[in-house]
Formats: structure tokens, C-alpha cells, sequence
């Protein structure tokens, strides 16, 4: 399987350096579900894309700390992309800022979570008839969530305090808000990291809560599915 990763964002020199960035997130969690994928890595936030008639067996979009509302050139150039690969039949999996975009790319609406940050290990409940996770855990770190789905989407999964955690439009889209590339390691480094924002009760849940197992590579596989099929 050749999968592309639209890179929007880097993990923070310091963990980096002994825990990588976030293709190498990806290529563990992938090979975890498909050992012999291979994933060619495009930096969209420093303006590298994949050439317009470029075809692989899938698309992810990564996670970012950039608001997928906002206007930076790199990010309209990012959809102008994206358009022009579903146009031409590709399939594209989006993971919490990859997700929002797409969301809002097809009449979504998408803003800041009234609940605020969600932050640690989150549970969700499968929503779709018919088998897969009939609930699940993930890692997240995010302010924004999709607020409303765009017309025709399907809702895959969701929680009182993320409710379009998971949807589908068609066979070409799938989005996740939570993270199945992160591991507690990451996880931890990012509520240390950003503390301060949280107040010290929801951070201390919070890092009580990575204690809790997730299906990180459950939902990696589902993706991968839905990149394989069209179907989650």
C-alpha cells in the first residue's frame, strides 16, 4: 500500500529529537495494521504538494496547531490540492486539523469547541449500524472541533463532548478528530507542554486519563480501510 502524508505541522524540536516527528507517528501506527505500506511525506505547510496528476493508494491529512478556518496561502493552496485529487477519484483520510478541513472544504461548519480544549485519552461511541468499534478511545489534543458535518455526510462516531468525532462522505472522504498516530509518550509531552492553558484540575484528568488504554490502532485501521474500500 503507497499512502501520502499531507504534512501540516512538525512535533516540537524537543521531543523530536528522541521521539520523532510526526511522519514517523505515522509510519509506527501504520505499520502496526499494514507492515509493507510505504509513505511518501509532503510538507503542505511549507508550500511541497504532490504533483496535480500524482495518484497513490491514499491521502492522510495530519493533524496541525493551525485553525483549518484560517487564511494562510499555503493552507488555500492545500485545498486547491485536495479538490483536484477527489476530483480525480483519490481517497483522503483526515486526522483532527485533516479532518476539520475537509469538513469545512465540503459545507461543514467548524470553530472552537464550546466545551474547550480536549485533551488526554477520549471516549467515543460508534454511531454506524453494522460492525466496527462499538465504542473506542483515542489520544487528542484540540481547541476546534467540526460543529456541523456538510451535507450528505455520514456520522461515524461521536461523545457528548465531541459529537462528530467520525464521519464519511461517500467513499472518497473519511475524518477523525482524534489522533490514532499518537502514542502516551507524545500525548504527555503535549499537556506538559501546554499546562498553563488548561488550568491544573482538567490537566491532572487529563494525565490521569492516558492511564486508560486506547485504539489508536483500531482507528488506523479502519482509515486504512476506508483508503483501501471506501468503506470503513
Amino acid at each position: 500500500m503507497q499512502l501520502g502524508l499531507l504534512l501540516c505541522d512538525h512535533t516540537d524540536e524537543d521531543f523530536r529529537r528522541r521521539g520523532g516527528d510526526y511522519p514517523d507517528l505515522f509510519l509506527e501506527r501504520i505499520h502496526e495494521v499494514e507492515p509493507a505500506a510505504r509513505l511518501e511525506v509532503f510538507d503542505a505547510a511549507a508550500g511541497e504538494l504532490p504533483a496535480p496528476d500524482m495518484a497513490l493508494d491514499g491521502w492522510i491529512i495530519s493533524g496541525a496547531r493551525h485553525d483549518a478556518f484560517g487564511d494562510a496561502p499555503w493552507l488555500a493552496r492545500l485545498r486547491e490540492r485536495l479538490a483536484g485529487l477527489l476530483a480525480r477519484g483519490q481517497r483522503v483520510a483526515g486526522v483532527c486539523f485533516g479532518h476539520q478541513l475537509l469538513a469545512l472544504m465540503h459545507g461543514g461548519r467548524v470553530a472552537r469547541a464550546p466545551a474547550g480544549w480536549g485533551i488526554g485519552n477520549h471516549g467515543y461511541h460508534w454511531r454506524r449500524p453494522g460492525p466496527a468499534l462499538p465504542d473506542y478511545r483515542l489520544l487528542v489534543s484540540h481547541q476546534d472541533q467540526v460543529l456541523a458535518l456538510p451535507p450528505d455526510a455520514e456520522r461515524l462516531a461521536g461523545s457528548p463532548f465531541c459529537p462528530n468525532a467520525a464521519f464519511t462522505l461517500g467513499d472518497k472522504v473519511m475524518g477523525v478528530q482524534g489522533h490514532p498516530e499518537f502514542n502516551v509518550d507524545y500525548a504527555r509531552f503535549l499537556l506538559d507542554q501546554r499546562r498553563a492553558r488548561f488550568g491544573e484540575a482538567h490537566y491532572r484528568q487529563a494525565v490521569d486519563s492516558l492511564e486508560q488504554p486506547h485504539q489508536g490502532r483500531e482507528v488506523m485501521a479502519l482509515m486504512l480501510g476506508f483508503l483501501a474500500s471506501g468503506k470503513p
